[in-house]
């Protein structure tokens, strides 16, 4: 009952979203979470309630303090009668997580918070990851196609926590993202399980990016692609 109310909330709460990041991207990393988590000594009510909850608070949604103090979060685990201790442990899975904690190198410190992680990872890769990068690239998109791609604006491949979170970015279009985060998912992963399916969703999106540089007629971005890959860019 408790998790069908949380779930119920967070629909509420992300309703309507056309980012990526509303409710069908929640129930999917909901669902990956429970997957990997199937033959793993764990709390799983703690791997569903920080996989339900883990976007509820999410910066690009709800702004720096929701993110920080997790106001969504913890309201709606009260609401829905979770116990302080769970409720403790679910929002320091929460807030030792996503890509942008990564790259000041804090990760989730038990295994179901690195089980959390893991999925939501994946669901920022493969078809899924492709797919929700464009909605998001879509729904920011103020002036044109740029925000897909601009062969002559390159990705910035090692950005800080702040550049990656500054908004208006000249580089942040969709095709550059897979440069800038999407293909360094992969080993990031924290499960073996997790691992695994990473690369499967990996090589689909560099099957996606070949494909489209050649239907573009982009020789110079496979060239960055093939050398990017083989890690001759840094």
């Amino acid at each position: 009952m408790i998790l069908e109310g949380v779930l119920s909330d967070v629909r509420q709460l992300l309703n309507g979203d056309k980012s990526g990041h509303g409710a069908d991207h929640v129930e999917r990393v909901y669902r990956l979470s429970m997957q990997l988590a199937e033959n793993e000594n764990v709390n799983k009510d703690i791997v569903a309630l920080a996989a339900l909850l883990h976007d509820a608070d999410d910066y690009k949604l709800f702004g720096g303090e929701n993110a920080k103090n997790l106001t969504n979060a913890k309201r709606i685990m009260q609401q829905n009668g979770v116990d302080e201790q769970t409720s403790a442990q679910v929002c320091d899975i929460i807030s030792n997580m996503g890509y942008s904690k990564c790259l000041q190198g804090v990760r989730p410190k038990t295994k179901e918070g690195m089980l959390v992680s893991d999925a939501d990872m994946l669901e920022a890769m493969g078809a899924v990851g492709t797919v929700r990068c464009l909605a998001y690239a879509l729904d920011k998109c103020h002036s044109g196609t740029d925000q897909i791609f601009d062969k002559n604006i390159w990705p910035e491949i090692n950005l800080s926590a702040a550049e990656y979170k500054k908004p208006n970015r000249k580089s942040d279009n969709f095709i550059n993202h897979f440069f800038e985060k999407m293909l360094k998912l992969k080993d990031l992963m924290m499960t073996s399980a997790g691992k695994q399916e990473a690369q499967i969703r990996h090589q689909f999106m560099l099957d996606f990016l070949y494909e489209f540089f050649r239907e573009n007629d982009c020789p110079e971005w496979i060239a960055y692609l093939q050398n990017y890959e083989m890690k001759k860019i840094a």
